[in-house]
C-alpha cells in the first residue's frame, strides 16, 4: 500500500480552511491537502478578514493559517480561539518566518502547532491536522 493511500484511509472527515495571502502558497497547500485525503473538504481564503467570514458562515474544523499577512495572522488566531481551554476549531500556523518566539507566542495564543513552510511536507501537515482535530475533540468531550 502506498503512503498516499494509507493517508487517505486514516484521515478524519474534516473541513480545512487554508488562509494565506501568498497566491502560490495558498494554491500549493490547498491542492496538496485535497490530493492527500478524500476526507478533507478544503476551503481557501487569501485574506484574514475573508477567512474569518468563512469561519462565521460555516463549520470549519481546522484552519491552516499564515501569520505573515497584511492583516495580522495573530488577530485571526485570537478571534478563532478565544478560549484556549475549550477551542472550537483547530488552528495550525504554517509560515515561512523561522522565529522561535513567534512559534511560542502562537502556541500560547491557541495554535495547536507551528510549522515552517520551507521544511514541512504535505504528509507532516496532514499528520499535524489529524493531531489537532483529535486534541480539539478530546477537549470538547472533557468539558
Amino acid at each position: 500500500m502506498s503512503t498516499a493511500s494509507s493517508f487517505t484511509q486514516r484521515t478524519t472527515p474534516a473541513t480545512v480552511l487554508v488562509i494565506d495571502d501568498n497566491e502560490e502558497d495558498l494554491k500549493y497547500w490547498s491542492d496538496s491537502l485535497r490530493r492527500s485525503s478524500a476526507n478533507y473538504t478544503v476551503l481557501e481564503s487569501s485574506s484574514a478578514v475573508a477567512g474569518l467570514d468563512v469561519c462565521r458562515a460555516r463549520t470549519v474544523d481546522c484552519v491552516v493559517l499564515d501569520l505573515d499577512m497584511p492583516e495580522s495572522g495573530f488577530h485571526v488566531l485570537l478571534e478563532l480561539v478565544p478560549d484556549r481551554q475549550r477551542p472550537q476549531v483547530a488552528v495550525i500556523v504554517l509560515t515561512h518566518l523561522p522565529h522561535p518566539n513567534l512559534f511560542d507566542m502562537a502556541k500560547h495564543n491557541g495554535a495547536h502547532a507551528c510549522l515552517l513552510k520551507q521544511s514541512t511536507t504535505v504528509e507532516e501537515l496532514v499528520h499535524t491536522i489529524e493531531e489537532a482535530l483529535a486534541a480539539v475533540r478530546a477537549k470538547r468531550l472533557s468539558s
